[in-house]
């Protein structure tokens, strides 16, 4: 059997400074991990991850938060491993970031929602962010789930290529153990400095001292 290393996005997923470090910690941890050959991301109940913990970014002002947790979604683009999104529930914001990020998304066929609010929320995406959302979405699926704000449903997403395959949640395991198969066990320094190439213009720009902050568009009379 593969060597598995499993993290959970506990009650709504939100990420504040805790949260954070416990994901950055997994991928430490699988990366350390000389067998691991896969990262399963997963939620708990009707949630994969809502993104940022607004109430504390609202209480705290901290605006270098979100360039930090890109800074650990460069992580996953280019671990040594295959890392798969079970999307087990709703991935709103930055959990939707996360399903990007991964190598493989599976998604749970009744519950599992993706979502980019910004649009009804009055918001842009970052410079970061949006790197990232054109660099793995297709123009259709960015009209549908970028400048509509769909809320994809499990069908939805896969119809867009968002997700790789959708399933029940007590298959959702073994199924992305099953998408992401073909990647498993292959050499971890050639798959890392490949999957690095493939994503090379989004990591530069994470790890770049590029200015962050929210795309803004130009004064409308």
């Amino acid at each position: 059997m593969p060597a598995i290393h499993r993290h959970q996005f506990v009650g709504e997923g939100r990420f504040n400074p805790e949260t954070l470090g416990q994901f950055d910690e997994a991928i430490s941890n699988a990366i350390a991990d000389e067998e691991c050959q896969i990262l399963l991301l997963s939620g708990e109940g009707k949630n994969f991850s809502q993104g940022l913990d607004l109430e504390y970014l609202m209480a705290s002002g901290d605006k270098e938060f979100t360039e930090l947790c890109m800074r650990v979604l460069a992580r996953v683009l280019d671990a040594p491993f295959p890392v798969v999104s079970l999307v087990t529930g709703h991935a709103f914001g930055l959990g939707a970031m996360i399903v990007l990020a991964s190598d493989y998304s599976v998604m749970r066929d009744d519950r599992g929602f993706f979502c980019l609010p910004e649009v009804d929320l009055n918001m842009t995406l970052t410079v970061r962010m949006n790197e990232l959302v054109c660099s793995k979405l297709s123009p259709t699926a960015i009209r549908a789930a970028l400048l509509t704000g769909e809320r994809l449903t499990a069908d939805r997403a896969l119809e867009l290529e968002v997700v790789d395959a959708i399933g029940t949640l007590d298959t959702l395991e073994e199924l992305g153990l099953q998408v992401a198969a073909p990647m498993m066990g292959k050499n971890r320094r050639s798959l890392a400095g490949l999957k690095r190439g493939f994503n090379q213009p989004i990591i530069e720009l994470i790890e770049s001292d590029e200015p962050d902050g929210p795309i803004t568009a130009p004064a409308f009379p």
